[in-house]
């Protein structure tokens, strides 16, 4: 939200009206002209068919919140998917369901639902085993959340399938292009800058997870 707000504000955009919404309505509020803009999500080639993305403004591995004391036990997809029992928690609409689905854990053990939060509370509360966002998203909402019987892990998937970080980017209905084309100026003038690395740091985002989209 500070990224897109100081976007807004550099291409002299007086009046935003923000709009808290599901992740799962995100991209279904762009093409129906709800809102223009997006803050960041992951690009991927199907949501790419359909929208619009700025330049990239980071790049993030997945990760998953488990229970304290499964913090070595579910530390990759393959892990979840080789424990029979083992049931994995991800937010509608995000790609971590396609992730898990192609490491081979089986649909009928990914449950869906709305939100983090839910997510998250579905590990504490024994429901599933696993909930699965970006590592960085899932640091930042347990440092927030205060849950003391759940960490935070990175996936330490070993099969290649991490090589390159994916990336994520603002999103833009199909008619916003002019408004995408000002935040990508904007944003070529603001990357790597000392105020947008503090920023982010706030929230977690390390160097690693910027410097993919740092070099571009």
């Amino acid at each position: 939200m500070d990224l897109a707000h100081h976007m807004l504000t550099a291409v002299g955009a007086a009046n935003v009206d923000y709009r808290l919404t599901t992740f799962a309505e995100l991209i279904p509020g762009l093409l129906d002209g709800r809102w223009h803009m997006t803050t960041p999500i992951f690009v991927t080639d199907e949501r790419a068919e359909l929208i619009d993305y700025s330049r990239a403004v980071w790049a993030a591995d997945d990760g998953f919140v488990v229970r304290r004391t499964d913090a070595s036990r579910y530390t990759s997809y393959e892990a979840i998917a080789a424990s029979p029992s083992a049931v994995l928690a991800v937010v509608q609409g995000q790609v971590q369901r396609q992730t898990a689905l192609g490491a081979g854990v089986p649909h009928e053990r990914i449950i869906e639902l709305p939100d983090q939060a839910a997510a998250a509370a579905a590990v504490r509360d024994g429901i599933v085993d696993a909930s699965a966002s970006t590592a960085t998203g899932n640091r930042a909402y347990l440092r927030r959340a205060g849950e003391p019987t759940l960490v935070a892990v990175t996936d330490r998937s070993d099969d290649g399938r991490r090589r390159r970080l994916p990336h994520g980017a603002f999103a833009f209905g199909p008619r916003a292009g002019g408004l995408r084309a000002a935040v990508d100026d904007a944003l070529s003038h603001y990357l790597g800058a000392p105020k947008h690395l503090a920023v982010m740091a706030r929230y977690g985002f390390s160097p690693k997870d910027l410097q993919g989209v740092l070099d571009r």
